[in-house]
C-alpha cells in the first residue's frame, strides 16, 4: 500500500505568510488614507460671510461706498453754479460705529475725491476713494479689516442714475463662530462693472462684479476662491462662487 504524507507547514513558512498578509492590510490602509478628503480650509458657509460683510451697507461695504461717493457727489454738484470745485481734490475722515440685529462694529473711513470738469467747466466725472479701518461682528464672524477702493462716478448731470466703475478690496483677520469655529485671513477683491445707483433713493439698480477671494488658515491651509456678483434691483443681490448661487440682501 502507498502511504501519502502530508507536507509539514513550517514556522518559516508562517512568517512568510504573516508578512505578506500585513504587507497588504498596510497597503489597503494607506490606500483608504489617501481616498479621505482633506478637511477645508474655509466652509462654504464662511466664504459666503466674507463676501456678504464686504457687500451690504451694514458692514461698511460696497453698497455703504456706493452711498458715501453720492453724498459727495451731491455735495460738490451743489456748488458747481460758481465752479468751486472743478479740478480740485478734497478729503475727509469720519468715524461710524453701528449697532443692528445682524451686525455691529466700528470704522473709521477717509475719503479723497476730484471733481473733473470739461472746458465749459461742467462736471464730467467724479473720482472717489476711500480707505476704512475696523471691525465687525455678523452672526458667522467677527473680523478686524481694512478696506480700500477706487471709483469713477459717471452721469453727474444727465440721466436718473449714476454709474460707477472701480475696485475694491478688503482684508484682514476673521473668526468664524460657525462649525469649527476656524480663525484665518483673507482678502476679498472686486471689480466692478456699469453700477447704477439711483439719483433719487441712492439705492443700487443694476450692475455686476467679478470676485476673487484667497486667504489662508490658521492651520496652513490656502484657499482661494472666485465668483461672480448680480446687482438685482430693490436691495437685491447673487452671488456665484464656485457654480453655487445665493441671494444677497444689501439693506
Amino acid at each position: 500500500m502507498k502511504t501519502v504524507s502530508t507536507p509539514s507547514f513550517s514556522l518559516k513558512n508562517l512568517a512568510i505568510l504573516l508578512t505578506l498578509s500585513l504587507a497588504f492590510f498596510s497597503t489597503a490602509c494607506n490606500k483608504e488614507a489617501n481616498n479621505t478628503p482633506a478637511e477645508e480650509a474655509i466652509t462654504a458657509e464662511e466664504t459666503l460671510a466674507l463676501v456678504e460683510a464686504a457687500l451690504v451697507e451694514g458692514a461698511e461695504g460696497i453698497t455703504h461706498e456706493v452711498d458715501d461717493a453720492v453724498e459727495v457727489a451731491e455735495l460738490v454738484l451743489e456748488k458747481t453754479l460758481s465752479n468751486t470745485y472743478c479740478g480740485l481734490s478734497k478729503d475727509s475722515t469720519i468715524s461710524r460705529t453701528f449697532n443692528r440685529t445682524r451686525l455691529s462694529g466700528e470704522y473709521s473711513t477717509t475719503w479723497g475725491w476730484m471733481l473733473n470738469c470739461n472746458e465749459q467747466e461742467v462736471p464730467v466725472n467724479l473720482t472717489f476713494s476711500r480707505e476704512a479701518i475696523g471691525t465687525y461682528e455678523s452672526l458667522r464672524l467677527t473680523s478686524d479689516d481694512r478696506a480700500e477702493s477706487d471709483w469713477v462716478l459717471d452721469n453727474l448731470v444727465f440721466g436718473p442714475e449714476y454709474v460707477l466703475n472701480g475696485t475694491y478690496k478688503r482684508e484682514g483677520s476673521q473668526a468664524s463662530k460657525v462649525r469649527e469655529q476656524k480663525s484665518f485671513s483673507s482678502t476679498v477683491q472686486f471689480t466692478v462693472t456699469d453700477l447704477s445707483v439711483g439719483k433719487i433713493k441712492r439705492r443700487i439698480n443694476s450692475g455686476s462684479a467679478v470676485l476673487l477671494i484667497n486667504g489662508q488658515a490658521s492651520s496652513g491651509e490656502n484657499f482661494s476662491f472666485s465668483g461672480t456678483v448680480e446687482f438685482l434691483g430693490d436691495g437685491a443681490a447673487t452671488v456665484t462662487i464656485n457654480g453655487e448661487v445665493y441671494e444677497i440682501d444689501l439693506y
